[in-house]
């Protein structure tokens, strides 16, 4: 097995981890904090199919930018250049993958007609930036960690193969289906209460029981239904929206100021939040 840790918030996995033909690559982060963003790059003769199951990020094919939120899906042609937009890689759990869809005959495991057909439908997902569907994530989840744990004794390595043939067939099948309806709608109406509450009390720290109340939940049920409609939970989207304000504020403003006007309890835990997410120095910001 080819599994390599890069380091363990990293797991990448090969062709022969897999020994199923079409497969190039496999791979989760788990980032508590930004890292380097990606350079343009692309994939010759390989869709690579990206799902964000927790965070936001944001990707650029062309001119156009995508910004993803969790439980979105996103993927690219062959040949075609992609990157983060000069920004980096942000906090959350991404899985991406990436298949040769321009080589002949056995793909996956499937006979030469079926293969033909599961790549043309790859290839002709009508929709780039996407809804997931809800099986995603416990698909990508379990792909992990059979491809992390040893062989089922005494079972053998054939049936371990078709377990992750079959995982991976049903996460392309949802995928597929999943691209066809395109985005969800807009936040419901009782998170969209929520997230004007967060834009107009951005000075305040943050009190996650409080945007229950707003929404008339129980905190728990509030929690489960903010992160499946917005994609990360409530705490930290309310980080991102003051970092995002920061940003705007430090260029007319000290950091001491801003701090303190976004309710941080002291100018250097504002600086660790600010670094965590834009991989900057709030200081680089202010005004000459």
């Amino acid at each position: 097995m080819t599994f390599h840790r890069q380091p363990s918030s990293r797991q990448i996995f090969e062709q022969a981890d897999f020994r199923l033909p079409g497969i190039i690559m496999f791979g989760r982060y788990q980032y508590a904090a930004s890292r380097t963003g990606l350079t343009p790059h692309s994939h010759r003769d390989a869709i690579e199919i990206c799902f964000l199951e927790r965070g936001e990020q944001s990707y650029r094919v062309g001119n156009r930018i995508y910004r993803l939120r969790g439980n979105d899906q996103f993927f690219t042609l062959p040949g075609e250049l992609h990157d983060t937009a000069d920004l980096p890689q942000e906090p959350g759990i991404l899985y991406w993958l990436i298949l040769n869809v321009e080589t002949r005959g056995i793909f996956l495991g499937l006979a030469a007609s079926s293969a033909s057909r599961l790549k043309r439908e790859l290839r002709r997902m009508p929709t780039r930036h996407f809804r997931a569907h809800p099986e995603c994530a416990r698909l990508q989840g379990q792909l992990v960690e059979l491809l992390v744990g040893k062989p089922d004794a005494p079972r053998s390595f054939s049936y371990r193969q078709l377990r992750l043939q079959a995982l991976l067939l049903q996460y392309l099948t949802v995928t597929i289906e999943a691209s066809h309806r395109g985005m969800a709608g807009s936040a419901t109406p009782l998170v969209q209460r929520v997230l004007q509450y967060i834009d107009k009390h951005l000075e305040e720290p943050v009190h996650v029981p409080r945007l229950a109340e707003v929404a008339g939940l129980s905190e728990s049920r509030f929690k489960t239904r903010f992160k499946r409609e917005i994609g990360v939970p409530p705490a930290e989207f309310w980080l991102r929206k003051k970092i995002e304000k920061a940003t705007a504020l430090l260029k007319k403003r000290n950091v001491t100021d801003v701090a303190h006007e976004l309710g941080f309890s002291s100018s250097q835990y504002f600086a660790t939040v600010f670094k965590r997410y834009t991989l900057a120095n709030p200081s680089r910001f202010r005004p000459i």
